[in-house]
């Protein structure tokens, strides 16, 4: 007699191997059994017949800490099939929160999309509080060079003295102990824009120590793309700790073709013994906040002394100067970015900066600053910067793995979101549906690997990512002839076609397409921490 029983499904492991016709059992949160069990009894049974039975998909790169106070049954999440998130991405995070900078945090992270309490301070803190509130996705903390860089030396471009960076690594060490698996830099927001690699190396030292990761948003996507990965790839080396390139691109048109040579580079990685690997969502857009266009320079300090410059006229005029030749965003083109939420103008949703600046008889410079002074900084954008040709070979590469590069949202959320990136509705399925059953770009047996057995074998899980006897009973059933997504970039808040049921520790979170309530994650702190 189990709990649950699933019978007559295709099995996809998560090795990579080929299906199998198999039952699983599940008992305790754990995988019980699995073949042929049509004997067996159950408390609930699930007939899988026509359907595919999968470990839970692992979303390599999120951003769901930043919303799952607000949002914790992460609907648009467990709905695409995610069961596990790795999250406290490209260097930005919710903590931990020195006392000191408390204020300038919670004024430059508040939003009002996002209803949040700030009831914790400490790294550990933060995990306690979500494991209270209850999640209904497994959550793997990172500890962000942000915060920390910034709880200790403010958001100035200064390099760090001898006693700062003692500071620094102190808190990396004590996030590690209280569970973090390492540390994540974004290295084209503030602060770790004015971080040099030296400091990284520093910073990241404790961490290749214990055996961590270091999860980077590199320097560069675009025209420097190839030397932003040789720094990553050096900081890995130098330190010992295994390398995560996030949401890997070659932005802009005249760097589209530097994706093939930048693979190149992480295979000669690999091939030297070194734990590079990447990540990546199946889109041709990213998306951030507006601010990030601004110059590295006008970018430091906090929201009001960005928000002073943004009054001075011949700031401006540098800024216009700046954006036109140096950033990343140098490479934009402004028929080609828009905007996707404003809480405050929620008439410029959905519309470009070339049309929205055209209509005011503005440059596209002015009309940004403009928008920003206007928001407060509070507006987001999409940016279509990447090759759809790239998509294909990046996929089909043998480091790579797939991510949202997203939020953890919810039905009362969406309206407050505006147009979020449809990644956070659809990554998964898209690339089940497009680039498997569509283009046969990747077998369903490999891409399931990549959303699962990989993500399992990088970061050394040893009970969860594979339908596996004893393993966590994280899964996911779905109908490879269906399974699609459907969100689009002007309505991207629909759930994604052909995923059934969704368990979470052995939990049904998603069962006929509903969500249940339950909140069955947990956060899957790093092995040998001290935190509980």
């Amino acid at each position: 007699m189990f709990e649950i029983l699933i019978l007559n499904g295709e099995l996809i492991d998560g090795t990579g191997t080929k299906r199998l016709r198999a039952d699983v059992a599940i008992e305790n949160g754990r995988i019980a059994a699995i073949g042929n069990l049509e004997s067996a009894q159950a408390g609930k049974v699930i007939d899988a017949r026509g359907k595919v039975v999968s470990p839970g998909f692992v979303d390599v790169h999120s951003h769901a800490d930043m919303t799952l106070p607000a949002f914790p049954t992460a609907e648009n999440l467990v709905f695409q099939g995610i069961t596990t998130v790795i999250a406290g991405q490209c260097g930005l995070s919710l903590a931990p929160i020195a006392s000191e900078k408390r204020d300038l945090f919670i004024s430059m992270l508040d939003s009002q999309a996002v209803p949040l309490t700030w009831e914790w301070s400490t790294f550990g803190s933060f995990l306690e509080y979500l494991s209270g509130l209850g999640i209904s996705v497994n959550y793997v903390p990172l500890v962000t060079h942000g915060m920390i860089r910034g709880g200790v030396m403010g958001l100035r471009s200064a390099i760090p003295t001898m006693e700062e960076m003692g500071c620094m690594q102190a808190e990396v060490i004590r996030a590690m102990e209280e569970g973090a698996i390492g540390i994540s830099t974004g290295l084209v927001y503030p602060p770790g824009i004015f971080a040099k690699t030296e400091e990284l190396i520093e910073f990241t030292r404790p961490v290749g120590e214990r055996g961590g990761y270091y999860f980077s948003h590199i320097r560069d996507e675009g025209n420097t793309l190839l030397e932003a990965l040789k720094e990553a790839i050096t900081i890995g080396k130098a330190t010992g700790a295994a390398v995560q390139i996030s949401h890997y691109k070659a932005a802009g048109r005249d760097n589209w073709w530097k994706s093939g040579p930048g693979l190149e580079l992480i295979d000669r990685a690999r091939l030297e013994g070194l734990n590079v690997t990447a990540d990546m969502y199946p889109y041709t857009s990213g998306n951030t906040a507006l601010f990030m266009l601004l110059p590295d320079w006008a970018q430091e300090g906090n929201k009001a002394i960005i928000l002073e410059r943004l009054t001075d006229p011949a700031l401006r005029a540098k800024m216009t100067q700046d954006m036109k030749t140096t950033g990343f965003f140098r490479i934009v083109e402004w028929d080609q970015v828009m905007i996707c939420t404003c809480p405050m103008r929620r008439e410029f949703e959905g519309r470009m900066i070339a049309d929205l600046s055209s209509d005011v008889r503005k440059s596209p410079y002015d009309w940004i600053f403009d928008a920003l002074l206007e928001t407060n900084l509070d507006i987001q954008m999409l940016v279509f910067i990447s090759s759809e040709e790239n998509l294909p070979p990046q996929l089909s590469h043998s480091a790579m793995m797939i991510c949202t590069d997203g939020i953890a949202l919810s039905p009362k959320g969406f309206l407050a979101q505006g147009l979020p990136h449809p990644r956070n509705f659809g990554a998964f399925p898209r690339v089940l549906g497009r680039f498997v059953r569509e283009k046969g770009i990747l077998t369903l047996e490999e891409a399931i690997w990549k959303m699962t057995g990989q993500p399992a074998q990088v970061l050394r899980w040893d009970d969860r990512g594979l339908v596996k006897d004893g393993y966590a009973a994280d899964l996911v059933i779905f109908d490879p002839t269906t399974i699609s997504d459907r969100g689009t970039f002007e309505n991207p808040c629909q759930y994604p076609a052909g995923i059934d049921t969704v368990l979470v520790n052995g939990q049904i979170v998603v069962q006929n397409g509903i969500h249940t309530g339950a909140r069955s994650g947990r956060v899957l702190k790093r092995s040998g921490s001290n935190s509980h």
